[in-house]
Order: structure tokens, then sequence, then C-alpha cells
């Protein structure tokens, strides 16, 4: 619900608020519930005068006893083959930007101590690449200054046709001018705000992984958005589903349920020897790590995901078709793309679209007819939206999402007058409900009664 300046409230069908969230309603409660019991247990001991267990340790004098839990419960999902004999660890934080920072930091104090060259601390980041608040995150945006620490290295686009050969050649390039500097490449295997949910192709990022490697350059998967479980792929990790085998993976967001802010750093190896130097990761807070609330319910939401690997990859399927009838029904204005259940819509560049002022009005009267249909993608700077449900959605819901984002797709064609790229395509509705799933009719979305056609 939306609460108005008036003090009304209007009903709003959210769609994903870029991945924070994984589950909902008595789901989440129950995720939550080991948590709640656990700090009744301790305010019934204040409040009686009794020894308390610790809600958090927030200083280095100790840690809450569910960060072992925690440990135990992350142990399974390493995206690395034999990981059972890797001497690996994992760093808390807070939140993304400054688990990617942890990442890096790890991997380069790694690097720097086998084999004694400090010259190499550059990181790479992609060239359309967003790991955080851009003033002081790794990654393409650099509205303050210019960040001395990185460099940019070209990647795919989804508004650009892809020649393989060509774009490999000037990846080498770059590693050719760089290599020397570079100390850790940082990598993205679907992207997120910045390229709209846009999956690397497989194979090309596989290969640009392997030249890094190659060239004794650290690489770290940030993860935050389309890790646990989110791709579809039957794993918590993109990086295991793919083979990756990246130095340093890094998880966040919905990890803590959406509820507590929690995220993080797994070092692939090198634990021991960080140690036996006295090494610490650099980047951190005071409270990283520290709640016994949002362990309790990482750890939960770490024993459950799993149970839903099989349903995302369905409602993969579903998503796809629904973006595909959305991006139809725009005429050639929005090209949509991801996996699972990560999906964006991004405006193209095409016609008219290409006009910076015109582009801007779609973007703006697009914004305004979502309030109006009453639907709250996660709209981004790119030019587009992300889909992102959580991962209990039913296929119900998802075609709400869709019903409700067409209507916005249309309304905004007619305010812009959009003429349209796609030949023999009309303005007509094109949304139906497919028949995907035997009980699709059956389902119970969340929000059915808002579109009587999608009621069961």
């Amino acid at each position: 619900m939306r609460r108005l300046s008036n003090g009304e409230e209007e009903e709003l069908l959210s769609v994903g608020l870029a991945c924070s969230e994984c589950f909902s309603g008595p789901r989440l409660g129950k995720l939550l519930q080991p948590g709640f019991e656990y700090e009744q247990k301790v305010m019934a001991d204040l409040l009686a005068g009794n020894y308390a267990a610790p809600l958090s340790v927030h200083t280095s004098g100790g840690v809450t006893e569910p960060l072992a839990l925690f440990v135990e419960a992350l142990e399974p999902h390493l995206p690395w083959k034999e990981s059972e004999n890797l001497d690996w660890c994992v760093s808390l934080q807070l939140e993304g930007a400054s688990a990617v920072w942890a990442a890096i930091d790890m991997v380069l104090q790694e690097a720097i101590l086998t084999s004694g060259n400090k010259e190499r601390k550059m990181v790479g980041v992609g060239s359309a690449s967003y790991h955080g608040p851009p003033a002081t995150s790794f990654g393409a945006s650099c509205p303050l200054w210019e960040k001395s620490y990185q460099l940019k290295y070209p990647v795919p686009t989804p508004t650009k046709k892809l020649d393989e050969a060509e774009y490999l050649a000037t990846f080498d390039a770059f590693l050719d001018a760089h290599s020397h500097e570079l100390g850790v490449m940082l990598f993205e295997p679907q992207w997120g705000s910045s390229q709209v949910a846009f999956p690397w192709p497989t194979h090309i990022l596989k290969s640009c992984i392997s030249k890094t490697k190659a060239r004794g350059i650290g690489v770290v998967c940030d993860e935050i958005m389309c890790g646990l479980g989110r791709h579809g792929q039957g794993t918590l990790f993109v990086s295991k589903a793919l083979d990756l085998d990246p130095d340093a993976v890094t998880f966040g967001k919905a990890i803590g349920g959406g509820v507590y802010p929690i995220a993080g750093a797994i070092l692939k190896q090198g634990r021991d020897k960080l140690c036996q130097a006295g090494c610490t990761v650099m980047q951190s807070h005071t409270y990283a790590g520290s709640s016994v609330r949002a362990l309790m319910t990482a750890t939960e939401v770490l024993k459950e995901m799993p149970n839903w690997f099989e349903n995302i990859t369905k409602l993969g399927q579903e998503m796809s078709q629904m973006c595909g009838l959305i991006s139809r029904a725009s005429e050639g204005m929005i090209m949509c793309h991801g996996q699972g259940l990560m999906w964006g819509g991004l405006f193209t560049d095409e016609g008219d679209m290409g006009t910076p002022e015109y582009r801007a009005r779609a973007v703006n009267a697009f914004r305004k007819h979502c309030i109006e249909v009453g639907v709250l993608p996660y709209l981004v700077p790119a030019g587009g939206f992300m889909i992102t449900p959580m991962v209990d959605v039913d296929s119900g819901t998802i075609y709400e999402i869709g019903s409700r984002l067409e209507k916005v797709i249309l309304r905004t064609m007619d305010e812009i007058s959009w003429k349209g790229s796609n030949e023999g395509e009309s303005k007509h509705e094109v949304f139906e409900m497919p028949e995907l799933v035997e009980d699709l009719k059956k389902c119970q979305p969340i929000l059915s009664s808002a579109s009587p056609s999608l009621a069961p």
C-alpha cells in the first residue's frame, strides 16, 4: 500500500525492489521465527535480571553463537569444486557495496602475499557496471571524480549486436595494455541495474574469466543481485552453475530476508595465509556480521532456498513468456532480457528513441503511468525497469504483473506518439493468459482481484 499526501492509501503491485527480498507472508514469518524467539528469550532474561545472551557483538571482543551456524549453512553452497579441500573464508558486511570492497580487499591481499608484487593493485570494472553508490563504489559511474584505482574494460551490451571475435579481440587488447597493473577484475554474471538484468553470453563470460586468470589477475564475481538461486539454474550462486571458478564471490540483499542488512564476500582460498600474516579485511564496519537476528534469518534463508530452485526454474520460463508478450506489445519501444526470476525491460535506441529528449519523455511517461496503473517495477537510470519478484511468487501474479505493465506501455506509447519499429505489429492488446502449466488457472495470485481477466 502507498500512503498519499492526503492520508488516503492506494494499492501498488511491487514487482521486485532490486532483488532485496525473497519470501513473503507466512513463509517469511517462518524464516524470522527462530530469531524472534531468541530475542524474546533474551528480553525475558533481561527483565528478570538474569544473564542474557547477546543480540550483537560489535567489537573485536568476540562473535555471536549464530555465526557458526550461518557458516555451516553457507558451506554446501560454495561455488567451487572440491570446496571441502579449500581454506576459504567469508567476510560479513552490512550491504552489497561493502561486500564488493571486501572481496577485492581479500583477493588483493592474498595475491600480494603470494607473489610479493605490490604494483598490481588496480581493479578492472565493466564499462557499464555499477556496484553501489557511484561516488564511492567500484563501477563505471563517477559523478564526482575519476577513480584512480580502477580501469574500465569493454563489455557486451543488449543494445548492440555482438560480434564475438571482435569483442574478444578488444578484451584481449585491454588485458595487453593493463595486465601489468591489474590485480582484480570484477564481473557480474548477470548485470543488475546498470544493464537491466542482461545476462552475459555464457561462453563469452567464461572465455573472459579464463583469459583474465591466465594473466595472473584475480577474479571477483559480484552476485549481490543475481545470486541466491534467483538465476534459475539450480544453485545458490551463478558461478557454481556455470563453473566460473572465481577467486571470490559476493552475496547480499535477500539473504537477510529483506528485513535485516547483511551481505558478504567469500574468498576461495588463502584464509590460512592471511591469518599467518596477521592480515584482516580492511573494508569493514563495527556492526558488520554482528546481528544475531540477521545471522539467524540468513541461516534460515540458506536452508530454505534449495527447496525453491526447481520452482524458480519453472517460473523463469513463464517470466520469459510474459516479458516476450510485453516486449511485443511495445512495438520495438522496449526490449526485455533476463533469466530465472530476474528480468528487465530497456527502452531501445530505435527510431525516435535514439533522441535523448524523446527518450526522456518516454521514461517520464512510463513512470507516471506505473503509478496510475498501480504497478511498481524497479526503475533504473539506464532507462528501463527490472522485474524481480519474490521466489515464492505464483504464476498468476507473474501474469498480473505483465497485464499491468502492458497497460503502462500502451499508455506510454499513446502519450509519446510512438510510431513503432516492428512491421506488421499493432497497438491492440496482445496479452493473453498462456497455458504453460496445467494448474495455472487454479493458482491464487497475490492481487488477482485487481484483474478479473486473470483471476482464477
